[in-house]
C-alpha cells in the first residue's frame, strides 16, 4: 500500500463501513423544524488565501453575539516548499499573506441569515513563472425562513475566485493550475404534510471556470441538480429517507455532457442534541452523450459532534462516479472522506485541524486517433492550525500544511509542505 495510506488505514476503513449505506445530508427532525437546517457553512480564508468551509453543528435555534457584525483581519508570513506543486524541478518560497473576513448573523425565531465576504492576497518572493501572487476573494450566504408552520424555506449560496485546489469540494483538479471561480448555490423547500411525514425539495448549481484555457478545455462546466427527499419520522430521534436526484452535466468544451439519476434510502438519527449522523446509499445511473452509460453504487456519510461550545468534530465521506480532472478520462470512480475539527485547549488556546483523502480510479478512453490509459490516484490533504488570544482583539496564529498525490502515472505526483506564523485582529 502507499506510504501515507497505511497510518490512516484504520479510520478509513471504518468509513468505509459507515457510508455503506449512507449520506451526506445534515440530520433534521422533519417533525419538529421542517426546512430548518442542522448545519451551518462557514468558509474561513487560510494562511494561502484558499477558502476552506468549516461545518459547524447547529444545534436548537443558536443565539448570536450581541453585535452580529464582525471583522477579522490578519497577516501571515509562512513558507512554501513547492509552490508549483510539481514533481520535479520544485521552486521554494517564503510568502506573505493578508486577509479581510466580514462577517454578518442575524436570526429570530423564523428566519436566519449569515453572510460572509472574504478577500486576501498571498505575494510570493521567488515565483519565477507567471504572476508572484494569488488573489482569493468571495462570499457566502446562508438564508433559512419558516414561511408557515408547514413550509420552510432556505438558500445557501458560495462563490469563490481562488488558486489553491479545494479538497473538501473535490471540484476542480488536485494541483495548481492557475486561478478559477467555483460556486455552489442550492435552493431548497420542505413541507410537513402529517406529523410524520414530510418532504425537502431542492435544486443546486455548480459552476466551475479556470482563467486557464488549457486547464478549462477539460474541466470548465456547469452542473444542474434537482432533489427529493421523502422523509418520514419512525422514532423522535430516528428519520427514514428515500431520495431522488436528477443531475445534467454540461461542459464548455469538453465533450463530457452527461445525465446522472440518483436513487437512494437512508436515515437521519440524533443520538442526542450534541451528536448526529446521517446516511445514504443507493445506486447511479449515468448516461454520456458520447461515452455510453455508467452504472455505479453510491454511498455518502455525515457525522457531527459537538463536544463543547468551542469544540466539534465533523466526518463527510462519499463513493461514486465523479468528474475527471485529467484531459482524455471520460468518468472517474472516487471515494473521499474529509474530517475537520476544533477543539479548546485552554479559554485563550484553540486548534483546528483538517484531513481529507480521495482515491481516483480513473476511466481510459480509446480511438483511432487518442488513446488513454486507465489509471489510480490518491491525494491526502492535511492542515493543522493553533491560535492564541493575546486579548479581546489580538491574536497569534500559527499552522502547517501536508499535499501529497500518488499516482500511477508518475508524472502526475508531488509532495508539498506550507507553515506560516501569524497575528489576527478581530473587531
Amino acid at each position: 500500500m502507499r506510504k501515507f495510506i497505511a497510518p490512516l488505514g484504520a479510520p478509513f476503513f471504518a468509513c468505509a463501513i459507515l457510508i455503506a449505506c449512507g449520506s451526506a445530508h445534515a440530520q433534521e427532525n422533519s417533525e419538529a423544524q421542517p426546512g430548518a437546517e442542522t448545519a451551518v457553512e462557514v468558509s474561513q480564508s487560510t494562511e494561502t488565501g484558499q477558502s476552506a468551509e468549516v461545518t459547524t453543528p447547529q444545534l436548537g435555534t443558536g443565539n448570536f453575539s450581541p453585535s452580529p457584525f464582525r471583522v477579522s483581519i490578519s497577516v501571515r508570513e509562512g513558507y512554501d516548499d513547492n509552490v508549483y506543486t510539481t514533481r520535479t524541478s520544485t521552486v521554494e518560497s517564503f510568502y506573505t499573506n493578508g486577509n479581510v473576513i466580514l462577517d454578518y448573523k442575524f436570526g429570530n425565531a423564523r428566519t436566519q441569515v449569515a453572510f460572509e465576504a472574504f478577500g486576501g492576497l498571498s505575494y510570493y518572493y521567488n515565483r519565477p513563472f507567471g504572476r508572484g501572487y494569488d488573489i482569493n476573494t468571495g462570499f457566502s450566504l446562508s438564508v433559512s425562513h419558516q414561511a408557515t408552520p408547514r413550509l420552510g424555506l432556505g438558500a445557501a449560496l458560495y462563490l469563490a475566485y481562488q488558486s489553491e485546489p479545494d479538497f473538501n469540494t473535490g471540484f476542480g483538479v488536485n494541483r495548481r493550475s492557475g486561478n478559477y471561480f467555483y460556486s455552489s448555490d442550492k435552493f431548497s423547500a420542505s413541507y410537513q404534510w402529517a406529523p410524520r411525514f414530510a418532504t425537502a425539495t431542492s435544486y443546486t448549481l455548480g459552476v466551475l471556470n479556470y482563467e486557464d484555457n488549457s486547464v478549462g478545455f477539460f474541466e470548465d462546466r456547469v452542473e444542474h441538480t434537482f432533489g427529493n427527499e421523502f422523509r418520514f419520522l419512525v422514532l423522535p430521534t430516528t428519520t427514514a429517507v428515500g431520495e431522488y436526484r436528477y443531475q445534467i452535466t454540461e461542459y464548455e468544451t469538453a465533450p463530457r455532457d452527461s445525465m446522472t439519476h440518483f436513487i437512494l434510502g437512508g436515515l437521519d438519527h440524533s443520538f442526542n442534541p450534541r451528536f448526529n449522523v446521517s446516511l445514504r446509499g443507493g445506486v447511479q445511473f449515468r448516461e454520456f452523450d458520447t461515452f455510453g452509460e455508467r452504472t455505479s453504487p453510491y454511498a455518502e456519510g455525515t457525522l457531527n459532534y459537538a463536544l463543547t461550545e468551542k469544540s466539534s468534530i465533523s466526518w463527510n465521506n462519499r463513493y461514486g462516479l465523479d468528474e475527471p480532472d485529467v484531459p482524455g478520462s471520460p468518468s472517474r470512480t472516487s471515494f473521499r472522506t474529509g474530517l475537520r475539527g476544533n477543539y479548546a485547549f485552554t479559554p485563550r488556546i484553540s486548534s483546528t485541524l483538517s484531513i481529507y483523502y480521495q482515491h481516483d480510479e480513473n476511466d481510459g478512453f480509446q480511438s483511432p486517433l487518442f488513446f488513454e490509459p486507465s489509471f489510480s490516484e490518491d491525494t491526502l490533504d492535511l492542515a493543522l492550525g493553533v491560535r492564541y488570544e493575546i486579548n479581546s482583539t489580538f491574536a497569534a496564529l500559527a499552522g502547517y500544511s501536508h499535499t501529497e498525490v500518488l499516482s500511477d502515472i508518475t508524472l502526475r505526483e508531488y509532495a508539498r509542505n506550507r507553515y506560516y506564523l501569524g497575528l489576527n485582529a478581530t473587531f
